[in-house]
């Protein structure tokens, strides 16, 4: 049987409440190959440390690393270099790397970087799963960066490298792919995804709707990359002017505070709630908020694969040529990120015509049927030896 070692610093582990795509992965390949998952002891969601669990299908690996209080610091960086540290010295202890394969996450880039060096001494296959794009996505957070020319950027090389050096590319978008095949046009390659629960779906209970409410529900983070307060701002509006429109936020974050103090009463703070939750809540709501800024570098996010995944209508300030093909499929309106008043009269046009608004299913985004793709790319890369 062959030994597949999963790398996810950003992992959740069995009996966390999260999902996590390489979780799932460890579990799916278990069924066929020996598989070790690693990950941090440091929970990125909620900024705590987590204790070993063991799981019967699988072997996991907690790596230690100090933490972070804030997505964007120097403790961060300083708390991810003990971490490639830990790492590094765990992949080249010879007692522990005995894999035919390796599938992983990118970021982090450095967990890459050493991976794409002991693969030049050690003959493994190498599948990198391209979450995020750096240096191109910390522009959200470092607006400042988005004028520089990528070229200029140490991270731009360091990300060429961990592409280039990959047997395999998976993506969880085109968009993420294309940036990736630009510097590796030979790897097998697969867009798969995030996706959701079908099953978690279907079986939501659905919660009776109200009829005399007009319900918008925004999922995730709340932090830089989003637009939030421009629909919180919106639909205060519609508070203001008597009409019966609601926000309903599920998730937090920096800016959770900070939007809390401009939100009226029709705006609803639900925190972090179990995921079959969100779904009953999201079945009996209207329309869901897809709201990025303007420089979000982000494609095919969570919350948009859970939204296409139960075809709600969408409010949209996305301008990704991905995401604006894909949402050819559903009701939508586009507003344009900043600006309050196009935000009002896209979710007006929608009030009006919420007799009319269809939910409908995109099975792209059907994580059971998906991700046997990454299955059939591993298999044929271990097959090629």
């Amino acid at each position: 049987m062959k030994n597949i070692l999963i790398v996810a610093p950003y992992c959740s582990i069995p009996t966390e409440p999260y999902f996590n795509r390489f979780l799932f992965l460890a579990e799916l390949l278990s069924n066929k190959f020996n598989v070790t998952l690693i990950t941090s002891d440091f929970r990125h969601f909620d900024k705590t440390h987590r204790t070993y669990v063991a799981s019967d299908k699988f072997k996991l690996v907690l790596l230690h690393e100090p933490g972070y209080k804030k997505n964007v610091s120097i403790e961060r960086v300083l708390s991810h270099k003990v971490f490639t540290n830990n790492f590094d010295a765990w992949v080249n202890n010879s007692d522990n790397f005995n894999f035919d394969l390796v599938y992983s996450a990118a970021p982090l880039l450095q967990t890459n970087i050493i991976l794409s060096k002991l693969k030049e001494r050690i003959n493994f296959k190498l599948v990198v799963d391209v979450q995020d794009i750096w240096p191109e996505a910390i522009s959200s957070a470092v607006p400042i960066l988005s004028s520089v020319p990528n070229y200029f950027i140490p991270f731009y090389k360091k990300a060429n490298k961990v592409y280039s050096s990959a047997d395999g590319l998976v993506a969880v978008s085109k968009t993420y792919l294309d940036r990736a095949l630009f510097v590796n046009k030979k790897a097998k390659s697969e867009v798969v995804y995030i996706g959701s629960d079908f099953e978690l779906i279907k079986n939501s209970i659905s919660y009776e709707k109200d009829e005399n409410k007009f319900i918008l529900v925004y999922l995730g983070t709340l932090s830089f990359s989003y637009d939030v307060e421009t629909v919180i701002r919106a639909v205060n509006k519609f508070h203001q002017n008597g009409f019966p429109v609601e926000l309903h936020i599920f998730g937090g974050g920096p800016f959770e505070l900070k939007l809390k103090k401009i939100s009226l009463e029709n705006i609803v703070f639900h925190g972090f709630k179990e995921l079959s939750h969100v779904y009953s809540f999201m079945k009996s709501a209207d329309v869901a908020v897809n709201a990025l800024t303007s420089s979000a570098k982000q494609s095919v996010t969570n919350k948009l694969s859970d939204f296409m995944s139960i075809g709600i209508p969408i409010l949209n300030s996305q301008n990704n040529s991905e995401v604006l093909e894909l949402l050819e499929d559903v009701d939508h309106e586009n507003y344009i990120a900043g600006n309050i008043e196009s935000a009002y009269e896209k979710i007006d046009l929608l009030y009006k015509n919420k007799n009319e608004l269809k939910f409908q299913p995109n099975s792209k985004f059907n994580r059971s049927n998906e991700y046997k793709k990454i299955t059939k790319l591993i298999n044929g890369l271990l097959n090629d030896d």
